[in-house]
Parts: structure tokens; C-alpha cells; sequence
């Protein structure tokens, strides 16, 4: 394993399920979240779910990229893109949060077996290369985390305030 893949490796791992200098990790925080938490909106701000969802659909993206003969068009991810959510379906949730762990699973899996040499290479479809991606995809989670994070931590102080 070369070098610069490995910290982006265990930079994912920590993000995901580690002690992050940033704060507390994905693994920590969501399931602290119940269902009525996850669908909450205010005012125009997305839920937490299409938080979740968003973040699958972008590294669903990465992992595509990563497996070119499996990859989809820029299109297709577009389209999943904070798309509309039944918000009736009760194992929305869960069913999210295991699709999140399987794409840590998956994109650890594929970035252990890549070499540092990918990273120099341009990404189908984008005018950037693999570096950019990998880096960019740990900085969009961890955005995403803090407004999950702070969501949570509101509808916490609307609860505790609530008669």
C-alpha cells in the first residue's frame, strides 16, 4: 500500500467510524437519530434522511468511478441527487444507514487494492483526477455530518423544551 492511499484510507475510516479531530464520527451520531428525527424538516433545510441519501448518492458516485466497467453517467447521479424520499416507508432510515455502511465497506475495499498511482489519473466524465475525488468525498461527508450533527442537536433542544 502506498502512502498518500493509505491516509485517505484511514481518513475515511476515522470520518466514518473513528476519534476525528472535527468531532464525533458518522458511526456515533446517526444511530442516536430515530425515525421522526431523521424526517424532520425546517422551513427549506433538507432532513436528515435526504442528508443520508445525498451522501450515498456521491460516493455511490466514487465507487462508480473507481469501477469503471460498473460505472453509470454523471446523469444517473444527478438524478438520484436529493431526490424525493417516501417519507412513509418506516425502514427508510435503516435501510440508509446500511447503505452508507456499504459503501464504506465497498470504497475501503476498492481504495485498498488502488495504488497511489491512480491518483494522478482523470476521472470519467469530470476534468479532475482521483486525488481531488478521494479528498473531495471525506470533506463532503464530514459538511454533511456537521448539518446532520446540528440537526439532530436542534430537534434534541426542541424536545427537551417541548411541554
Amino acid at each position: 500500500m502506498n502512502h498518500e492511499m493509505q491516509n485517505i484510507i484511514n481518513q475515511l475510516k476515522d470520518a466514518y467510524e473513528g476519534d476525528p479531530w472535527f468531532g464525533r464520527s458518522i458511526k456515533k451520531i446517526l444511530p442516536e437519530i430515530d425515525i421522526n428525527t431523521a424526517l424532520n424538516k425546517t422551513g427549506e433545510q433538507h432532513s436528515i434522511l435526504e442528508l443520508l441519501y445525498h451522501m450515498i448518492t456521491w460516493r455511490e458516485f466514487v465507487i462508480s468511478r473507481l469501477q469503471p466497467e460498473h460505472g453509470k453517467d454523471i446523469q444517473y447521479f444527478e438524478k438520484k441527487d436529493w431526490r424525493d424520499l417516501d417519507q412513509a416507508d418506516d425502514f427508510l432510515w435503516q435501510k440508509g444507514i446500511e447503505l452508507l455502511d456499504a459503501t464504506q465497506q465497498k470504497l475501503l475495499q476498492l481504495l485498498e487494492k488502488s495504488g497511489d498511482s491512480i491518483l494522478d489519473k482523470t476521472v470519467d466524465d469530470r476534468k479532475y483526477n482521483f486525488r481531488f475525488l478521494l479528498y473531495g468525498i471525506i470533506q463532503h461527508d464530514i459538511y454533511h455530518l456537521g448539518q446532520i450533527a446540528y440537526a439532530k442537536k436542534m430537534a434534541d433542544v426542541i424536545k427537551t423544551n417541548s411541554f
